[in-house]
């Protein structure tokens, strides 16, 4: 085992690429050493304990490349083996709009942000009353989102219980290309589904070969914790790997649950699980691109909920980002903006900026979630823009002082002098529009914000999606190509024997 971690191993990054968003320097959690020890601690259970392997392709892969099947699905990976996949992952991974503009260049610490998947709950944006997601939550959220200007790309937020459940998946799918350019992240119930949506992405770009050069579209994956992958997720990845197509393979162990109640334990193992589902996508298509990451939180043994916003989520997802960015050299998966409360309420707004905070200073590439309430079973409207304001704020922080003669202003200062105003020089002409400045959050004097009628950030944020979901047209598809999309999901129902 060498010393020198994976990243030193690999070519640098393109610095010129926007958009940048700089990590203050110096900014650490683990030391090169500790990230040398959990890494060895996950070899150790790949050699030691192993994992169960469900499909008979990817045991078969594995196998072939040196590692031991017994007791017919459980396989033991040397170390070379993970070492040699590593070295097959590309260090970097663009994700285009579907119009095939590049939109996201997911390496070094640039952070882009979006909502989160399949939740079976959402707030109606008219009633405020918690009830059962619909398509039309996954078509609305989606147009929402294409509106924001900071967050960057789509999934699904909803789980739509007015379709048939078996193609809910391609429902969705169709539902957010329909309402989106940005780039999206998407989930697929098995193979099947799975290719149905290739087929889609395909009529989009113009053809599989164009898909693959500029992919528009990521699937989420995940393994089963603890240390298990079944079969329906390897199918899918293997058909990933297949198009040439990149993919998150992300567990979501419970500490104390699926995963050791001790941070480091539960980091070890879901490391493990990441490495080995890295090894399945290398063997079947060297270069497959991976982005790396997991989501690990506490079981709250009080409550029996798995808790999304506790510390120590947050502290893994660091862990997972600084493995990546300093020992793998991979791009990464993230959470932000979510919370664990029922409502767009102070505790929301407070978790929910943390979330965006920690995980921006992170520099985590893909960022999911952004507007999760009731630990990831509720979809919440408005915090999807209050979310979209704070990712904002939070990117001008790390955009730091810009030091030049033109921003140090001595001339200017020199010129005003003591007592003088700068209100009417045109520098402060030329830079005011610099200044961040909120769409939701209210600075007016106290006797102004009474007279408009004491809103707050809930009420702003309720009132900007509904005029944005009135008003805002998402590019459309050319019809020829919305007409086969219509066309594989209506044989999707046909072939499972429903009808929409």
């Amino acid at each position: 085992m060498s010393n020198v971690p994976f990243s030193a191993k690999k070519p640098g990054l393109t610095e010129a690429i926007e958009p940048v968003r700089p990590r203050p320097s110096g900014f650490r959690m683990l030391t090169d050493a500790q990230l040398e020890e959990i890494h060895l601690a996950s070899l150790e259970i790949l050699r030691r304990t192993g994992v169960r392997v469900y499909e008979a392709e990817a045991r078969a892969l594995l196998e072939e490349a040196g590692c031991t099947v017994t007791d017919e699905t459980l396989v033991r990976f040397p170390a070379a083996v993970v070492e040699e996949a590593l070295q097959r992952a590309p260090s970097r991974v663009v994700l285009c709009d579907r119009t095939g503009e590049p939109r996201a260049f997911l390496e070094g610490h640039r952070c882009y942000f979006g909502t989160g998947s399949d939740l079976p709950h959402t707030i109606d944006l008219e009633t405020g009353e918690r009830r059962l997601s619909r398509l039309s939550d996954v078509a609305q959220t989606a147009r929402l989102t294409d509106a924001l200007p900071h967050l960057d790309f789509v999934m699904s937020m909803a789980l739509p219980s007015d379709v048939p459940a078996e193609t809910a998946d391609r429902h969705s799918f169709l539902a957010m290309v329909e309402n989106t350019v940005k780039p999206i992240v998407f989930t697929a119930w098995d193979e099947n589904g799975l290719l149905d949506i290739l087929a889609m992405a395909e009529a989009v770009a113009g053809g599989a070969k164009e898909l693959a050069l500029k992919p528009f579209l990521l699937a989420y994956l995940e393994p089963s914790s603890p240390l298990r992958h079944s079969e329906a997720v390897l199918r899918k990845l293997l058909r990933m790997a297949d198009h040439g197509l990149p993919l998150v393979y992300a567990p979501g162990p419970l500490e104390g649950a699926s995963a050791p109640v001790t941070s480091a334990g539960s980091l070890a193992m879901a490391n493990a699980e990441v490495l080995s589902g890295l090894v399945i996508a290398q063997l079947r298509r060297p270069g497959t691109p991976f982005v790396w990451g997991s989501g690990s939180g506490p079981l709250d043994m009080r409550t029996m909920v798995g808790v999304y916003t506790g510390p120590e989520f947050m502290l893994h997802c660091m862990a997972m980002a600084e493995l990546a960015h300093y020992y793998y050299h991979l791009p990464v998966w993230g959470f932000a903006g979510c919370s664990d409360s029922k409502g767009a309420d102070l505790q929301a707004g407070v978790e929910s900026a943390l979330w965006i905070l920690w995980t921006a200073l992170s520099g985590a590439n893909l960022v999911h979630d952004v507007g999760y309430i009731e630990s990831g079973l509720t979809c919440s409207y408005e915090m999807i823009v209050i979310g979209n304001e704070v990712i904002g704020l939070v990117r001008r922080l790390l955009r730091g002082i810009e030091i030049t003669p033109e921003t140090l202003a001595l001339d200017v200062i020199h010129e005003v002098g003591p007592g003088g105003n700068f209100l009417e020089s045109p520098h402060t002409a030329r830079h005011y529009r610099e200044v961040w400045y909120p769409r939701l959050f209210d600075r007016r004097a106290y006797a102004a914000w009474v007279e408009a009628g004491r809103p707050d950030a809930v009420r702003n944020a309720r009132e900007f999606a509904r005029a944005t979901l009135s008003s805002h047209q998402t590019l459309p598809l050319a019809p020829a190509v919305q007409e086969t999309l219509h066309a594989i999901v209506a044989e999707a129902d046909a072939r499972a024997g429903t009808r929409s």
